[in-house]
């Protein structure tokens, strides 16, 4: 079973993220997840084109946003109980920088059949 979070994990966010249908967006995303059971555990994800170029635990040199949560929070929008959008406007999910581009934006991916099927894939053989 793969850990959330893991570096498999991110691995896996990167590869299923290739497959994301082509558009024109591009974004590098900043993630900061506290709470979770290894500690905080940061990773990025850049967005190229509509699709996941790169995926790596640590820190990005330029990310456009930073978007931090609770190991919970991110738990629930994995599994889609909660929305990104959601969150955002309970508070449970905060975004420093191109937030607009952030929400808005990275919704055209979002809104897809391949993120839906990619977020699956992620949960199949997930260990929370």
């Amino acid at each position: 079973m793969t850990k959330f979070l893991s570096e498999e994990w991110v691995n896996a966010f990167q590869e299923y993220g290739s497959g994301l249908p082509a558009m024109n967006f591009s974004i590098i995303c900043q993630y900061e997840i506290s709470g979770a059971p290894q500690g905080k555990v940061r990773y990025f994800v850049i967005f190229k084109d509509g699709k996941t170029t790169k995926a790596e635990l640590g820190k990005s040199e330029s990310p456009d946003c930073l978007v931090s949560t609770t190991h919970d929070e991110a738990i629930s929008i994995l599994h889609q109980r909660s929305t990104v959008a959601g969150s955002f406007m309970k508070g449970t999910l905060k975004i420093e920088g191109e937030y607009e581009k952030y929400l808005l934006g990275m919704n055209k991916v979002r809104s897809t059949n391949e993120w839906a099927n990619m977020l699956l894939a992620l949960r199949e053989d997930l260990e929370t």
